[in-house]
C-alpha cells in the first residue's frame, strides 16, 4: 500500500474521522530519497530487480517488505474514505 497507518489510532479513526488525516502518512512524506515499487518481484540479481510485469529496476539499497494479507485499501485516499462511512 502507498501509506503507513498508524495501527494504535485506528479505533479513534473509527469514532473520529478527522483524525484518520493525521494518522495515514503516505510513504513519500518521508522516504523523499526512495522509490516505492509495490509489485512482486520474481526475481534478482546484486544489483537490480524483475517485477511481476517484466519491469528491471536498478537499486543502491533494496528493502522487502512482505507485509501480509490484508483487506485494508492500498491508496490513503479509499482508506480515508473508509473511516468517513
Amino acid at each position: 500500500k502507498e501509506y503507513f497507518e498508524v495501527p494504535w489510532a485506528a479505533l479513534r479513526c473509527a469514532v473520529e474521522p478527522k483524525f484518520a488525516e493525521r494518522s495515514l502518512i503516505n510513504h513519500k512524506e518521508y522516504l523523499t530519497n526512495a522509490r516505492l515499487v509495490t509489485s512482486t518481484a520474481v526475481d534478482l540479481t546484486e544489483r537490480e530487480i524483475i517485477t511481476a510485469n517484466g519491469r528491471w529496476i536498478s537499486y543502491d539499497y533494496l528493502v522487502i517488505a512482505t507485509g501480509h494479507p490484508t483487506s485494508v485499501p492500498l491508496t490513503r485516499t479509499e482508506r480515508l474514505k473508509q473511516f468517513k462511512e
